[in-house]
């Protein structure tokens, strides 16, 4: 939810047309100027091709780089300013705003690479980790116009910005995941994007951890978005430190090892490592578990007392970031995010908020609820935000194929979290750095990978949930690893693609 949405919904579509009609109409163009469209999607259930078919279309409508249009526009200031040329970017946040937010840039870059918009991302993120300043306490700006500049509506200077503590590493976590999808070295090593890195995992923290000291970064407590809040949830009581802030954290001091090992530090690399480690036991021992309550705290206010409650990102972002280890307790938080969103008062009132739900269950193999959240944002009329179109092509990819790029390695996992709606589901045409993929899915048990075209063979990690000793590749039987998928088993073999072959796996016995 962004700064204003609890009043403005009801009057600010009203004025949408016309901020569209004040940005102009240049020619929308992406990474590869033609790739994006031939992302291709079939499957046996007609629900999800059509709502893939759109979800393509719409995303695509919402990219303005090369486009020239005003900055600053927004429903409190119909007379927009100026005439600028957009960075490569493309819609993240209402439309009715000029302008890209970093919680959704975060939730959207997975579709948004999927669609060949590689050039956007890694321009909106550079611009995002620019705007990290000392004078801001090394936060990034929120939100900003589509030249780059800050967004106005939510920036009043540097003492007074929209800031919450996520969005801080997700962006962090997003730098990692990127270079994952696109091998792109820029990832690593723009002096733009590594001084926020580092800043992020280090410096930030430390000038925000005075109220509760323990590593963990925190909010003013005030509960006002412009002073910094400690979580995305900006409708529930005011907190210090929330769990969807040190989940975020968890994930960026990973991500910050990664990227240092692909700098070529593999010392600082294991630092890192260890210091996402401690924060990881530090949660699972005393912050995630200080009551006698079965549940995990989600947070602590400003009276400094653990709460328990339901509060929705600051509960559901902890198993999605991984920070709960994998245990009956997790499986048990699961349960309960599950009852919460379906009780009265529990589910977001904002379709975007529920956008992250699909990502919440599919890691964990609960594909009946994965699908049960994913199948209720395509039953929605208004599915106009942008979140909405970019996350179903990521839930798409990520979460039912159990898509997971390794373009580094030149390696790609695949894993099937088809629900009983779904017999059959393939995409073709899927982006890994200079290659292109297909992978296709029968139920839990028989998948195919193409590697359709690249510069250097693929390596296929073909994934099954479930105890196999022996999988069979092209009809022959191969001994299979037995692996753990966020604690649920699973076995593997890994199959050697050239361009142009493709191969199928089968489990069943």
């Amino acid at each position: 939810m962004k700064p204003q949405d609890r009043d403005d919904r009801s009057v600010v579509r009203k004025h949408a047309g016309s901020i569209l009609a004040l940005i102009g109409a240049g020619t929308m163009l992406s990474a590869s100027g033609v790739g994006a469209a031939s992302l291709a999607l079939e499957t046996s259930n007609p629900k999800l091709e059509r709502s893939f078919q759109w979800a393509v279309q719409k995303a695509l409508s919402y990219v303005q780089t090369g486009k020239t249009g005003v900055v600053d526009g927004h429903e409190r200031q119909r007379q927009s300013v100026g005439s600028v040329k957009y960075i490569p970017s493309y819609w993240a946040g209402y439309t009715w705003r000029t302008a890209f937010y970093s919680r959704d840039y975060c939730h959207q870059a997975a579709g948004a690479h999927l669609l060949d918009l590689q050039q956007e991302n890694l321009s909106m993120l550079r611009a995002f980790a620019g705007s990290a300043t000392a004078g801001r306490k090394w936060y990034p700006l929120w939100a900003l116009n589509f030249d780059g500049s800050p967004f106005k509506l939510d920036y009043a200077g540097d003492h007074s910005f929209v800031r919450e503590v996520p969005a801080v590493f997700e962006l962090v976590e997003q730098c990692h995941r990127q270079y994952l999808w696109t091998g792109d070295p820029a990832y690593v090593t723009d002096p733009v994007l590594s001084n926020y890195c580092a800043r992020a995992v280090t410096e930030f923290i430390q000038l925000h951890d005075t109220l509760i000291p323990n590593g963990v970064a925190e909010g003013d407590g005030s509960g006002n978005i412009f002073r910094g809040s400690a979580t995305y949830n900006e409708i529930r009581s005011p907190l210090i430190e929330a769990g969807d802030g040190i989940a975020c954290q968890y994930q960026a001091l990973l991500a910050y090892a990664g990227l240092l090992a692909a700098r070529g530090e593999p010392g600082q690399a294991a630092a890192f490592e260890r210091k996402a480690g401690d924060l990881r036991a530090f949660f699972n021992t005393q912050w995630g578990v200080k009551t006698n309550e079965t549940l995990y705290v989600r947070g602590y206010d400003t009276r400094k007392r653990a709460l328990t409650d339901f509060g929705r990102e600051n509960s559901w972002f902890m198993p999605m970031k991984f920070i709960t280890l994998p245990s009956a307790r997790t499986d048990a938080y699961l349960d309960f995010i599950a009852r919460s969103v379906d009780s009265p008062g529990g589910r977001p009132s904002n379709l975007e908020a529920i956008s992250y739900l699909p990502g919440v269950f599919f890691p964990y193999n609960r594909a009946e609820e994965g699908w049960k959240w994913l199948e209720y944002i395509m039953d929605q009329p208004d599915r106009e935000y942008p979140e909405i179109s970019y996350t179903l092509i990521g839930h798409v990819v990520e979460g039912l194929l159990g898509f997971e790029p390794n373009a580094p390695e030149r390696s790609f996992l695949t894993v099937s979290r088809l629900p009983r709606a779904v017999e059959r589901l393939g995409v073709r045409n899927l982006p890994l750095a200079g290659h292109r993929i297909g992978v296709t899915h029968e139920g839990a048990s028989r998948s195919a990978a193409a590697h359709t075209s690249g510069p250097r063979p693929l390596k296929w990690h073909a994934c099954f949930y479930g105890d196999h000793a022996a999988i069979a590749v092209n009809g022959q039987p191969m001994p299979a690893r037995p692996t753990l998928l966020h604690g649920v088993r699973a076995s593997v073999v890994t199959v050697e693609l050239a361009p142009g072959q493709s191969a199928t796996a089968d489990a069943r016995r």
